[in-house]
């Protein structure tokens, strides 16, 4: 699954789980070109306006011991569904022949969150995956760094 080049017409996702850039690159082998096709955001508000509540207690079922109950984490809840939103449009794309080859670049929990949101033929089409967080960047910063990333890899 390694690419040393991203090439015209790739398509590529970069994501940190808050937001998502569907881009492909438009230039060529040498000088990628990325243009913006879609965003995904979404806004989570902070921990503490989520959950107010104390974590529950359970009893054990013999004895008298009791323990807490794990807290719900909101975040990676809104981040596994922004994750499969994404996946979602991107096998609709895929069975529409918008694209045949996808790159990865995503932060490396997100990056999970999105290969469990993925169907069998979405995998198929990645051709490289790269586990850092290029969303902060400007278009042409994110594909000189995105580059030099697969040629590292």
């Amino acid at each position: 699954m390694a690419v040393d080049r991203l090439k015209r017409n790739d398509w590529i996702v970069a994501t940190d789980g808050g937001r998502a850039l569907i881009l492909r690159n438009d230039g060529t082998v040498r000088e990628p070109k990325l243009t913006l096709l879609r965003k995904h955001d979404q806004y989570v508000p902070p921990t503490r306006d989520l959950g107010t509540d104390k974590p529950g207690r359970t009893h054990a079922s013999v004895g008298p011991g009791r323990s807490a109950m794990e807290p719900t984490d909101f975040h990676q809840q809104a981040e596994d569904r922004l994750m499969a939103e994404v996946a979602a449009n991107l096998a609709e794309d895929l069975r529409r022949r918008e694209f045949s080859t996808l790159v990865v670049a995503a932060a490396p929990a997100s990056l999970g969150a999105l290969r469990k949101a993925m169907s069998p033929e979405l995998r198929k089409a990645i051709i490289a995956e790269v586990p850092k967080n290029f969303t902060g960047m400007e278009l042409p910063q994110l594909a000189t760094a995105l580059s030099r990333a697969l040629e590292a890899a």
